[in-house]
């Protein structure tokens, strides 16, 4: 089975992440083409992606030439399904699919509002990434969506006894490191968080690791608080799976969120969480499973919540026992790939 990926951002987070998690696991019989702009992280990251990758400089939704290339590349490639994921090219996709009279599958990533389900309900599915990203397209109009959630990568996210961050920083093993691994942008919360932890007097460290806009009025409030001692920023990294670990707390201030993926992440590799109460955030964290929900942007609430964490051991430990498994339960790549491939299966057999 063939199929066309289509992506028109340029980026690389959560979301081109997860497509190429999910093209890198596929059964052998599927046989990937990903088309991406020539200059997007994607083309950069080819042979880290088990496909076959096009570079295309594509133009606006109605762009006559863009729909006539991908066309030509659905005939020449005899391509079964296609898949979309942002929002230019899921209208240029569900146009071609229309045009070669292909399945498309669009693939919506985000909790952000739409503006019209039209693009949408011109595919033939859409997969939300959450119940409540589902939830939220068919409130819009949406009329076929399916849930698949994001699967994490559980032999890549594991614990480990590395102990990199606190060697690489000199932390003393009885101090307590709350960590988030999060672009730098408001919609994150990295303030609230900041925040809360300036009025906790524990021995705690708070890393802070990603780049973003918000770096320099990060860096202005940790400053303001006299914080330069318990907060850390390290920047991007590339160690992330093997940091992860050195994490006694993980947290997710988000603002807003279709799922989490951090948080999935940071719970495969065993490390207690604590979540904003918003978006898909509520589905990937539980109370009796892997950790705690706070109210967001609610600064004292999240402030108590770390302190239940630091201040019961036997809490913390109960969360790093039972978090992987959690994961590994509901939130797998194998879990994700298979229903992905069931799916192309149904829509294959139906055309």
């Amino acid at each position: 089975m063939n199929i066309l990926e289509i992506e028109y951002s340029k980026g690389w987070g959560g979301q081109e992440k997860r497509t190429i998690r999910l093209i890198n696991h596929l059964d052998k019989k599927y046989k990937v083409f990903f088309v991406a702009q020539p200059d997007s992280n994607i083309v950069k990251h080819q042979n880290e992606i088990n496909a076959k990758v096009i570079p295309m400089k594509m133009g606006q939704i109605y762009n006559i030439w863009t729909i006539l290339k991908l066309a030509f590349l659905v005939r020449k490639y005899h391509i079964d399904i296609i898949s979309t994921h942002s929002g230019k090219d899921a209208w240029l996709g569900a146009i071609v699919g229309k045009i070669t009279d292909t399945p498309v599958v669009r693939v919506r990533h985000l909790l952000t509002k739409i503006n019209s389900p039209k693009s949408y309900n011109l595919s033939t599915i859409t997969i939300a990434v959450s119940k409540q990203v589902e939830e939220y397209l068919k409130s819009m109009g949406v009329k076929n969506v399916k849930t698949i959630y994001t699967g994490i990568d559980t032999e890549l996210y594991k614990p480990n006894n590395l102990h990199k961050l606190r060697k690489e920083f000199n932390i003393d093993e009885n101090i307590i490191i709350v960590g988030i691994v999060a672009v730098l942008r408001s919609a994150k919360r990295h303030k609230d968080l900041i925040e809360a932890v300036s009025k906790i007097d524990r021995d705690v460290k708070l890393i802070i690791v990603g780049d973003g806009p918000q770096r320099e009025n990060l860096q202005n409030l940790i400053k303001e608080k006299n914080l330069e001692d318990k907060v850390i920023m390290t920047g991007q990294r590339d160690d992330v799976p093997e940091i992860l670990s050195d994490f006694d707390i993980f947290v997710l201030p988000s603002k807003e969120e279709a799922l989490g993926t951090s948080i999935l992440e940071a719970s495969s590799a065993g490390v207690p969480v604590i979540g904003s109460r918003v978006g898909g955030i509520p589905e990937c964290v539980r109370e009796d499973k892997n950790g705690l929900l706070f109210e967001p942007m609610n600064v004292e609430d999240l402030k108590e919540k770390l302190l239940e964490l630091i201040d019961n051991k036997e809490k913390l430990e109960f969360y790093k026992n039972n978090s992987r498994k959690f994961i590994e339960e509901n939130f797998s790549v194998d879990k994700m790939v298979k229903e992905t491939e069931n799916l192309y299966d149904e829509l294959k057999a139906k055309s």
